[in-house]
């Protein structure tokens, strides 16, 4: 959650109870024993009560380093269960019964576990906690029940004098202000200071009770009058009780008002006595009524509320019954939705993403406070708490859903399922074939998974790319390359067509995984860092968590052992901040690798039987599967070996994993540990070798098929076999320098058994080098085209490739930012220029060149994404200026050469 919710700021017409607020705050700050300190404020409506309590708990007035929460307890039936997990959320504290749908199998959260934890956070940790407007004595019970025991101090807010559990409480009631405190409230409200009889007539007429004070100051300065026939008049006409004289110098307020600022006050009631903040008041107002608040708060009918919002100051005005359009009620909701939709799908500014996500405490009491809202609000609020990880306000939006109104639990249950995905896929039936699919691939049955998606003429259009990125993922699993790339490419077109950019992201961050399984790690840096920026604009917590994960994966794959060890652990915190069960077993067992890479054997087993279980617990028969396959190549007992590595390949092949299965078939045939001597066994390990070279045939993976020539060609001793198959296993297209030498210092030693790891490196099992005859590769370049006349003018085009994503579109919807660079004493105008993948020169740049002087020049351009920085290509020029000084030798400038196109 985002924070303890700011107490409301200190009103700036407060005066007077100097004396009893320093009481109270010493009461607070007492150590008074096991207990909390309870402090009741309680008093009539209007008399300062909660204005008090913000001065009491205020940071820079309580001189206390402990966190202060403020929750609003008003409005009708409000469940304590629910207050008490909202402030467990903004103190960020530990509930391990609470879980987020998609992060494993749900568990009920009790009235009782909420109070427990309570009770174990605050003996623990103190802080202030204030609870305004307490309506009843069971509430505040039930409330009071979770401190037991605990070291806070808590501020009950209260129009009666409540029946509170015997305790530490003290009960301190908030009356009227006195003759002189009244008068100063009026003069800073109205600029009138008021004395004598007149301020003495201000007190009868107001009761001393700020609220109607702060109504009664401007309303001296109106109308041309002296203050003393003011109010004169108005004792003369109010009436004699004091909620006419509330309702009469409400309704004089209103009337001063111009006409739209009180069409605007209209609409407003309609939210009633509900604080609002910006986002409501642009769904209720039109764009030029949003000025009329500061008019209405300088009347005295708006008040500041907790958080900055504003609340309406007198919920019954005369006439205001003409005034309600319940329509546009309905309308709020549905602008409220349309939004909430926009950020889920990644179509909204970045203005509009950053309101929706400060709105979330807004849009939650709507639906809490306002029925009516619900039907329209209750599945996008749920789905965007889901992607935020934001489980406490999730349990309390779960809990608000009357037993009694299936349609909302329906809508909740929509909302909350598959955060991946856009919201229109969400909503369809769970019997569909895409969300029985998503089922079945969480739990590893990767054939069966497909069977479930159907054949991609069934697909249902609006899941077209949900489907496709699923289908994708599969295929990723599984090991095919090729297909799993046309799937995400589809997947990525399809989100972009519909401007879903969220869910796009999403597609981009899996296809990251799989271009580091193809071993291109720049690539799946590029695109991780794209749907980062993504997420971040989104708040998609999960997301962001997941991105850590993957740029940790890309260190490892391009050998920063240190960059991928920071990266992933920080990712481990994020997934266990955010609860996401999947996420933190994939990071660790990325973890555990690098530990394995470095020797650290010990920890990398315990690691991998930590994650083991975990994927066991999520019933995820893939992850288990690997983290099993790992530990077979770590374990040096020869029995346990084989059972591990035999397990793993049973369940690959159950699952239907060709490329883990190979890589299993492949450590039974070779592993030192399983096949310590060639001689014993031959027939049975050449089996299981053979099985592998067809998997990895099957699979078109180059590198695994030459691993398992190698390993057959060793265990029959045939160096004629051996030898073509080591040198092309120690180019650089399946090796670095340092892996070849080692392969070829293994040779050397005539060792039987290769697959030990450091004669197998990582990258060669983690990834798949697909062979490709003759074919060119998947690239964008980069055309410098050199333009006629003068001054010097260079044309840069960025052209995709036939195969690669950004050819089918146009490159629609990215942009590169291309800078340029002098290399020699020249000038380049503009230094910086943008521009979109496309042949098309107006979708190019065009720069201006200035030499120094005549001779040779140098250019170089950098091609970087434009939301990331991430540099995707330098290329370098090189021109001929001839000297001017001699005009007959004087021609075009001409390129002599370009690097890196």
């Amino acid at each position: 959650m985002s924070g303890p919710l700011r107490p409301p700021r200190p009103c700036a017409p407060f005066a007077g109870r100097a004396e009893e607020t320093s009481n109270l705050r010493e009461f607070l700050a007492a150590e008074t024993g096991p207990g909390p300190r309870v402090l009741l404020l309680h008093g009539p409506a209007g008399v300062g009560k909660s204005a008090l309590a913000a001065h009491l708990v205020a940071p820079s007035a309580s001189g206390t380093e402990v966190p202060v929460c403020w929750m609003p307890a008003g409005g009708e039936a409000p469940d304590p269960t629910g207050l008490l997990l909202r402030v467990l959320g903004q103190l960020d504290a530990e509930l391990p019964q609470l879980r987020l749908p998609c992060s494993g199998p749900e568990s009920a959260v009790d009235a009782h576990a909420v109070r427990d934890a309570c009770r174990d956070h605050f003996a623990a940790h103190p802080a202030l906690v204030v609870f305004d407007d307490v309506r009843s004595g069971e509430l505040a019970e039930a409330l009071l029940d979770a401190f037991a025991r605990t070291r806070a101090a808590v501020v009950l807010t209260a129009r009666d004098a409540l029946t509170l559990p015997q305790g530490e409480v003290r009960r301190h009631e908030v009356r009227p202000l006195d003759v002189h405190d009244s008068a100063v409230i009026a003069w800073r409200t109205g600029r009138r200071l008021l004395a004598g009889p007149e301020a003495e007539a201000l007190l009868r007429l107001t009761g001393g009770l700020p609220l109607l004070l702060r109504l009664a100051g401007p309303l001296l300065e109106a109308g041309g009058l002296d203050a003393g026939e003011t109010l004169r008049e108005w004792e003369r006409t109010f009436p004699a009780d004091a909620d006419g004289r509330w309702t009469a110098l409400t309704d004089l307020a209103v009337e001063g008002l111009s006409g739209p600022c009180r069409a605007t006050l209209g609409r407003l009631l309609l939210y009633g006595p509900m604080p609002f903040g910006l986002p409501t008041a642009k769904g209720l107002l039109e764009p030029a009524a949003l000025g009329h608040i500061d008019e209405l708060a300088a009347a005295g009918l708006l008040v500041r509320d907790h958080d900055g919002r504003w609340s309406v100051a007198a919920a019954s005005i005369s006439g205001g019954a003409a005034w309600q359009t319940p329509q546009s009620v309905h309308a709020l909701f549905r602008s409220v939705r349309e939004d909430l939709l926009a950020v889920l799908d990644g179509d909204a500014s970045r203005a509009k993403c950053a309101r929706v996500l400060r709105g979330t405490d807004e849009y939650l009491d709507m639906i809490l406070r306002l029925p009516a809202s619900r039907e329209t609000l209750t599945g996008p609020l749920a789905r965007l708490l889901t992607v935020r990880c934001d489980a406490y306000r999730l349990a309390v939006l779960r809990r608000a859903l009357s037993a009694g109104r299936p349609r909302l639990r329906v809508e909740f249950a929509q909302g909350v399922r598959d955060p991946e995905h856009p919201s229109a896929v969400a909503a369809q039936r769970p019997s569909g074939g895409t969300q029985r699919a998503v089922a079945i691939y969480e739990s590893g049955h990767l054939s069966a998974a497909l069977r479930a998606l159907g054949p991609e003429s069934s697909w249902d259009a609006t899941a077209g790319p949900t489907t496709a990125t699923l289908r994708g993922r599969i295929l990723c699993d599984q090991g095919w390359v090729d297909e799993a790339e046309a799937a995400f490419t589809d997947a990525a077109a399809g989100y972009r067509a519909g401007k879903q950019l969220r869910p796009g992201a999403w597609t981009s961050l899996h296809h990251a995984a799989l271009l580091l399984l193809a071993g291109r790690p720049d690539a799946a840096r590029t695109r991780t860092e794209q749907a980062l920026a993504v997420f971040r604009r989104t708040g998609d917590e999960r997301g962001q968590a997941w991105c850590a994960t993957t740029l940790g994966r890309v260190h490892l794959a391009t050998g920063h052992l240190e960059d991928g060890l920071v990266d992933l652990t920080a990712a481990k915190a994020l997934h266990l901040v955010i609860g996401d069960l999947r996420g933190q077993a994939w990071t660790r067992y990325h973890l555990a690798l690098a530990d394995a890479d470095q020797n650290a054997d010990g920890k990398a087993i315990g690691e991998l039987i930590a994650v083991a279980d975990l994927f066991e617990s999520l019933g995820d028969q893939f992850g288990a599967a690997w983290a099993t396959h790992q530990l077979g190549l770590l374990e040096r007992d020869s029995e346990d070996a084989q059972r591990l590595l035999r397990e793993a390949a049973r369940t690959f092949r159950d699952i239907d994993c060709p490329h883990g299965l190979a890589w299993t078939e492949l450590a039974l045939g070779s592993h030192p540990t399983v096949s310590p001597y060639p001689g014993l066994g031959k027939q049975h390990k050449t089996g299981h070798l053979e099985q592998a070279r067809a998997l990895f045939c099957r699979l078109g993976d180059r590198s695994g098929e030459l691993w398992a020539r190698y390993c057959v060609g060793l265990l029959d001793g045939d160096q004629a076999r051996v030898d073509p198959v080591l040198g092309e296993l120690a180019t650089g297209r399946f090796t670095t320098s340092r892996e070849a030498r080692l392969l070829l210092e293994h040779r050397r030693g005539k060792r039987p058994a290769p697959y030990w790891r450091h004669a197998v490196p990582r990258r060669a099992r983690d990834t798949i080098s697909l062979a490709r005859a003759g074919e060119p590769p998947v690239e964008c370049r980069v055309r410098l085209t050199l333009l006629d006349g003068s001054p010097i003018r260079i044309l840069l085009r960025v052209e995709a490739g036939d195969r690669h994503p950004w050819a089918a579109d146009g490159g629609d919807g990215v942009w590169l930012r291309a800078v340029g660079t002098p290399l020699t004493p020249a000038d380049i105008e503009p230094a910086m220029s943008l521009v979109r993948p496309s042949p098309l020169a107006g979708h190019g740049a065009e720069f201006t060149f200035t030499a120094h002087r005549p001779g040779p020049h140098r250019l170089r351009f950098t091609i970087a994404d434009e939301q990331t920085g991430s540099v995707l290509q330098q290329v370098e020029t090189e021109f001929d200026l001839p000297d001017t000084s001699a005009p007959h030798l004087v021609t075009a400038p001409h390129p002599e050469h370009a690097r890196g196109a």
